[in-house]
């Protein structure tokens, strides 16, 4: 039992600015978050000296929760090798550090610490055999040109690719623990889905079990007094095997993390398997996980129906000599986010923002065949209403022979073949109910509906697919209860 509460042994000093910070990629963890992050700490059990490595320190608030977490848990001796490669912060650090050891002495222990002014991902301290039992970090985090970067191929012999500089520091942690060592990070979602984040993943589940995920339902909780909007989750790894289960927890925000919700999943739900991308899927409340579950049983999938999705082949900046506002000879309409509706195209050519393309010479390779197609808008907001939005282009809509698709959207048809207007509805049904969209919010935390989770989508067989487009056409009702109840009526789906 400590003698004296966090604020009183640590005093830790006000957070550097916004503007400061951004400069690094890096925003400082409130004093509540890290102590939230070191409770998911456990007892590293009977070890004479903890080591704990922060990567990137900062002021010293996750370094000093983790080791009172160790103090509460009976380790009376911690050391600590601290990172920070900004000047400016380390007499904070220092100070905050020097307190820290006052702490420790006050409940009979001795804390002991290293600061090292270097760079964390050129150091690679891991390939100097430093050794750790824990290590909460809150990465900076900002893509880098994958050329000329001094980051670049930096982590090659850990995994393929360069998505983010955070993903190198979870990395080079994961590879400077211990076996069983903990690693407790503060970082974007977009590494648990996406192409770009393939090879990290992979790295990441070869080497460490995924114990537990916290999800906020507000994208901007963390760090809303810098006006980041960014959804972060807090992941907690024990380097280790996969274990069989995986804890979801969930808050409204970093503010109520005394109220959350945890629902405890196998762990084959949570990490997809069934291929290369082994993305992570995380529901955000235990309807979300009965969906998961009801989806993941589904029969068939995207791509074994056969479908193809491709993305927009027009990139405006780069076809401005084709595109115009008015009405004229050899022109198609270009279809762009705006015009994409739930189960319909609305271009009429007088909305101000709607354009065409002109086919002049070279106009082969932006153009589409005017043809049946579900169209999706590429992005979204976390925070909007909808994450799919499937509209349905059909060719009587436009008399043109060739139709473009602006950059923003993906257009899905049928391999080999035309796509029956049935089908179109029924896959428009699907993408657009609310057991869908719940669905994919569970397996990409993206603002962008990208092409690669459409691809590995698990759907029902075809056959179903159209009963539930021809219900719908029936219907002539696309109101949002009318499509769930056709798609739970065909699908039998209950519970939902």
């Amino acid at each position: 039992m400590l003698n004296t509460n966090t604020a009183e042994q640590l005093s830790l000093f006000d957070l550097n600015s916004g503007s400061h910070s951004k400069e690094l990629g890096q925003f400082f963890t409130e004093p509540e978050t890290a102590s939230y992050m070191a409770s998911m700490i456990d007892d590293v059990g009977d070890v004479e000296l903890v080591r704990i490595l922060d990567a990137g320190a900062g002021e010293g608030v996750l370094t000093a929760s983790a080791a009172r977490r160790c103090l509460e848990l009976g380790n009376r001796q911690v050391h600590a090798v601290l990172f920070e490669v900004d000047q400016n912060i380390l007499p904070a650090l220092e100070e905050n550090m020097d307190r820290l050891v006052s702490v420790f002495i006050k409940n009979g222990g001795v804390f002991t610490y290293e600061i090292l002014n270097e760079d964390f991902i050129l150091s690679r301290p891991d390939t100097c055999k430093h050794s750790f039992h824990i290590s909460v970090i809150n990465p900076p985090y900002f893509k880098y040109n994958s050329k000329e970067s001094v980051y670049s191929g930096a982590t090659a012999d850990l995994f393929k690719g360069n998505p983010n500089i955070y993903a190198s520091f979870m990395a080079v942690v994961s590879s400077c623990l211990l076996p069983n060592g903990q690693m407790v990070a503060i970082v974007p979602r977009s590494f648990t889905n996406g192409l770009y984040f393939k090879g990290f993943r992979n790295y990441l589940q070869s080497h460490m079990s995924l114990e537990r995920v916290h999800i906020f339902q507000s994208r901007n909780s963390l760090f809303k007094k810098m006006g980041v909007l960014q959804e972060n989750v807090i992941c907690k790894f024990v380097k280790s095997e996969q274990q069989p289960t995986i804890e979801i927890w969930s808050s409204t925000c970093s503010e109520d993390l005394a109220d959350s919700k945890v629902v405890s999943y196998p762990q084959e739900l949570i990490i997809d398997e069934s291929n290369q991308h082994n993305i992570i899927r995380i529901p955000e409340s235990a309807t979300d996980g009965h969906v998961l579950r009801l989806v993941e049983a589904w029969p068939s999938s995207f791509e074994r129906n056969g479908y193809y999705i491709s993305t927009g082949p027009v990139v405006e900046f780069r076809t401005r000599e084709f595109i115009t506002a008015k009405a004229q000879k050899d022109c198609i309409p270009l279809l762009r986010m705006h015009n994409v509706k739930a189960f319909r195209i609305e271009w009429t050519g007088t909305h101000w923002k709607d354009a065409r393309f002109m086919l002049k010479e070279g106009h082969e390779k932006h153009t589409c065949k005017n043809k049946v197609y579900v169209i999706l808008k590429r992005f979204s907001s976390k925070d909007e209403k909808r994450r799919l939005v499937a509209g349905i282009c059909d060719p009587k809509q436009f008399k043109d022979h060739l139709i473009g698709f602006e950059n923003h959207l993906n257009y899905i048809g049928v391999k080999g073949n035309d796509m029956d207007l049935s089908e179109a509805f029924g896959l428009a049904a699907l993408f657009n109910s609310t057991l869908m969209d719940r669905y994919f919010r569970s397996i990409s935390g993206n603002t962008q509906v990208n092409a690669t989770e459409i691809r590995l989508l698990k759907l029902p067989v075809r056959d179903q697919i159209i009963l539930i487009g021809k219900e719908l056409q029936r219907a002539k009702n696309y109101e949002q209860q009318t499509i769930d109840n056709i798609v739970h009526a065909e699908l039998n789906i209950q519970g939902v």
